[in-house]
């Protein structure tokens, strides 16, 4: 195939063998990932030295990512016949010419762990781009260093190192500084917006533009045109009460008539310290793909007057957990049961007793959080929201829930500050980010 016929022109220093370093600063929906993407594909199928080091911050967020999203621009290009996937590692290989993409991420396990890409040896010590999606989320522009350092030794003369990000909205973020910084001292900045690919978009994805544009204005200059502005306000602007909440009476009709049930039950949970609250947010994982929180737990120390001891926070854990059995029956669910259930919790070492006491007393499988991050974590709430994936029902129990979503905000700085009633907010991350990491891995 022709590569130059189908890479948008905006991207046309991709092709340049003149041009080793891109900084593609963009907003969402603005072909930036298909597009590299693309390019690799080709270039993969005309060469075994051309191998691919494909990477995202975090490695748990590759699969349901970068590896999906590649297979499927391999997929719109017809060239499946041509290329062999493994898992274990996460490879993707053309049987053309034995090219090899490899997928990976650059994070370590602490914030000091720069060690993570320092190993990676692509087969003939041949390298023909190095992409990093989202490079924003690296823990620190160390890690980016660290990553660019280890693919400098493998690179061929005229390949490409490709950072590719949207915006972060705190002006203060590393990100703004280190990129720009590279595209001073010589990288080629490519900064796309839907508008290049608009004959490429679908009518849902045009009308979730539009209406963004229409209803919030600011939001659509961030979101989609990939401006830097100040994101005062809410950090979850993008919940819409028409379009995540649902009403009880809506909610029964689709469950009676149309025999709508849970697949699966996630319950995050936010433990208090001390004085902080507990929070314990039930997501049903319905056929649809929609996840919808189907009640909230929350437990205020405040109101007893006192520090609440684990046991006792564990006794209420388990009468409300009943309790959201009755009442989901009530209503014609059919929950899945223990074995189809599992409780998150949060990995700080202040909430592993009380993980603890809780499965050695109910038997349900319980773990700690994995990949927490909270900038992305936050952008997968927004994000769910936004498509409408992310719903809640309309039931006094999740009251605190829709309180904290109408308080929850940035400050000045276009930061998010400690002491926000933020717990099931924080319950909602852990939750979600199983969904994502673990359910969808095992089953999507």
């Amino acid at each position: 195939m022709e590569i130059k016929s189908i890479v948008p022109k905006p991207f046309s220093p991709l092709l340049s063998p003149a041009v080793r370093k891109i900084v593609e600063e963009s907003g969402r929906t603005s072909g930036k990932s298909t597009t590299n993407e693309t390019v690799a594909v080709c270039k993969m199928m005309e060469s075994r030295k051309n191998n691919i080091w494909y990477c995202r911050a975090e490695k748990g967020d590759i699969r349901t990512s970068v590896f999906s999203s590649f297979l499927a621009t391999i997929q719109s290009l017809g060239v499946e016949r041509y290329f062999q996937y493994k898992l274990n590692p996460m490879e993707a290989i053309c049987t053309l010419t034995g090219a090899k993409c490899y997928f990976g991420g650059i994070n370590g396990k602490t914030r000091d762990d720069l060690n993570t890409t320092k190993g990676f040896v692509p087969q003939d010590r041949s390298l023909a781009m190095f992409i990093l999606d989202e490079a924003n989320e690296a823990k620190s522009y160390q890690h980016i260093r660290a990553a660019e350092t280890t693919a400098n030794k493998f690179l061929k003369p005229d390949g490409k190192i490709i950072y590719a990000y949207n915006p972060p909205p705190n002006l203060g973020h590393w990100a703004h500084s280190y990129f720009g910084k590279m595209v001073e001292d010589g990288a080629k900045r490519i900064y796309t917006t839907y508008k290049d690919i608009y004959k490429l978009l679908n009518s849902a994805t045009i009308d979730e533009i539009l209406t963004m544009k229409r209803d919030n204005p600011q939001q659509f200059k961030y979101w989609y045109l990939g401006q830097k502005i100040s994101l005062e306000g809410l950090v979850l602007y993008t919940f819409n009460r028409e379009r995540n909440l649902i009403s009880l009476d809506a909610f029964k009709t689709a469950v009676n008539r149309n025999g709508y049930q849970p697949l699966y039950i996630i319950y995050g949970v936010d433990s208090g310290v001390v004085k902080d609250p507990t929070a314990v947010c039930a997501w049903g994982i319905f056929p649809d793909g929609n996840l919808i929180k189907l009640s909230t737990f929350y437990l205020d120390p405040k109101k007893a007057g006192e520090p609440i001891p684990n046991t006792m926070q564990v006794s209420e854990m388990v009468r409300w957990y009943n309790d959201f059995y009755a009442e989901m029956g009530s209503y014609g669910v059919i929950l899945p049961g223990p074995y189809n259930e599992a409780w998150v919790f949060d990995s700080a070492v202040v909430t592993q007793d009380l993980m603890l006491e809780f499965g050695n007393k109910t038997g349900f499988f319980c773990k700690a959080v994995e990949n927490k991050s909270i900038e992305r974590d936050i952008k997968r709430l927004q994000n769910g929201y936004f498509r409408g994936v992310f719903k809640i029902l309309d039931i006094p129990s999740n009251a605190p829930s829709l309180r904290e979503l109408g308080t929850f905000c940035y400050d000045e700085k276009n930061e998010i500050p400690d002491g926000q009633d933020d717990h099931t907010i924080d319950a909602d991350k852990y939750a979600t980010a199983h969904y994502y990491y673990a359910y969808l891995n095992n089953f999507g």
